[in-house]
């Protein structure tokens, strides 16, 4: 059996790295030159910035990976003094509860919101159809807890806007502790007590570090290798791949894309028409990440803590900050801060668009206005604009989602985030499972 993989990412080289294991024969193609997808470290300037994601969550799948890969000495986790998150009220900082004790004396919500917040516990659990974050949240919690703390949480992760994201596909893990302990909170203090929630963490060299460590164990990892047309003839796959002004045609029994969605629906436009006219409904948002840097004497806030997220009422400029000196060491000079903010997403789409100049100044003056910074200036700013960033699990997603599972038994496969979650833990391990899906009866061994 032959696997085609196109796109690698970090599904593709998930899915790449436990086929390997399984001794099933691959090919991984990637048109460019580099590995990880959105998974991108920047050495810029004697910086270090992360274009993608800045901190991951263990779970079970993604720790073994690390540990075949021997990267647990390259962790960096976050300390518990700066796990600490806030939220935007009212143009002030408050720090987003993460016990009782905090809950009962934060100043974000009234007593009234409060008593809302713990009547949770009596909410009976119920089956929707359709519902979003929003209307979950606003059922369980009350309005202004989706509006100060689910939804600034969901444009964080997704960029997306609550009102029209599926709970059961965006966040299936709250449905879950909603369905098995008949209760958010109650679930997520019985999770807390077994330890199943993990600190954040990055990697000493930042995020490239696992992409990276995976691409360097695999055998049939081809670069700037460009997929430019898929055929089926007689149940095969024909691949037309074009290298080096090259062009090659290769056989394979099974294929999958690892691919953005829009990435996806250009290969399989002629063999597929229906999937790849449900894989243009799938909407991603552009989001603007920019970093800024600033001398620490000029910055009168503390910036003790994760970062913070802004809500929409709020009317902000950005989306939130991640306070990125303040979780990791050696990201800018010691005398300097660090900060990662995000603009764009579902709702401020247009932001992301604006001049390079005139967002880099709308930034920087948030964050003078937010953090208490005198400086006229920054000391650096760099701006990377993913034009298309995250999937959202809306409406439009389930056609492509079904379609995917039916495909599967022509050998067709699907590893990418708007598939398995947008997480890299959630990819890893999705990739893991496929793997057994596509060779079932193979017996795993180690890479050395």
């Amino acid at each position: 059996m032959r696997v085609a993989i196109i796109g690698a990412g970090i599904s593709g080289l998930s899915l790449a790295y436990y086929l390997q294991r399984q001794g099933i024969a691959y090919d991984l193609f990637e048109a460019g030159s580099e590995v990880g997808g959105n998974m991108r470290t920047l050495r810029k300037n004697g910086y270090t910035f992360e274009l993608g994601p800045n901190t991951l969550q263990m779970n079970e799948e993604l720790l073994q990976l690390i540990t075949e890969l021997k990267l647990e000495t390259e962790l960096q986790p976050v300390t518990p003094r700066n796990n600490k998150r806030y939220v935007l009220h009212d143009g002030e900082l408050h720090l987003v509860p993460s016990s009782p004790k905090s809950f009962l004396a934060n100043s974000l919500f009234s007593k009234e919101d409060k008593y809302r917040i713990l009547q949770e516990r009596k909410q009976p659990p119920a089956q929707v159809e359709n519902e979003t974050v929003a209307d979950f949240f606003e059922r369980r919690f009350g309005v202004k807890q989706m509006d100060y703390l689910a939804a600034p949480m969901i444009s964080g992760l997704y960029g997306g806007d609550p009102r029209q994201l599926l709970v059961n596909k965006a966040h299936p893990e709250l449905k879950g502790l909603e369905t098995e302990y008949g209760s958010v909170l109650e679930g997520m203090v019985q999770k807390k007590k077994r330890g199943v929630f993990q600190r954040a963490f990055s990697f000493r060299n930042g995020m490239s570090t696992l992409p990276q460590a995976i691409a360097d164990k695999l055998i049939s990892l081809h670069l700037n290798h460009k997929v430019e047309f898929i055929t089926r003839i007689k149940g095969k796959f024909i691949i037309s791949c074009a290298s080096n002004g090259d062009h090659d045609n290769e056989e394979y029994d099974k294929l999958v894309l690892a691919l953005p969605a829009h990435q996806a629906a250009e290969l399989i436009e002629f063999t597929y028409p229906g999937m790849s006219a449900a894989l243009q409904n799938i909407n991603y948002p552009p989001m603007a990440v920019v970093h800024t840097v600033y001398n620490r004497a000029e910055v009168g806030h503390p910036l003790q803590g994760f970062g913070a997220l802004h809500p929409w009422q709020e009317q902000s400029f950005t989306s939130g900050s991640i306070w990125t000196s303040s979780l990791f060491e050696n990201r800018c000079r010691p005398h300097e801060v660090l900060i990662t903010s995000y603009v764009g997403g579902t709702r401020f789409a247009e932001h992301a668009q604006l001049e390079e100049r005139s967002l880099l100044e709308q930034v920087h003056q948030e964050l003078c206005k937010t953090y208490q910074i005198k400086a006229l200036a920054p000391v650096y700013q760099h701006l990377h604009v993913w034009q298309h960033a995250l999937p959202q699990f809306d409406l439009y997603i389930e056609d492509a989602h079904h379609m995917a599972e039916v495909l599967e038994q022509d050998g067709l496969y699907i590893a990418a985030n708007w598939y398995a979650g947008v997480s890299v833990p959630d990819c890893v391990s999705e990739a893991k499972a496929m793997a057994t899906k596509i060779n079932p009866r193979a017996v795993s061994r180690s890479i050395a």
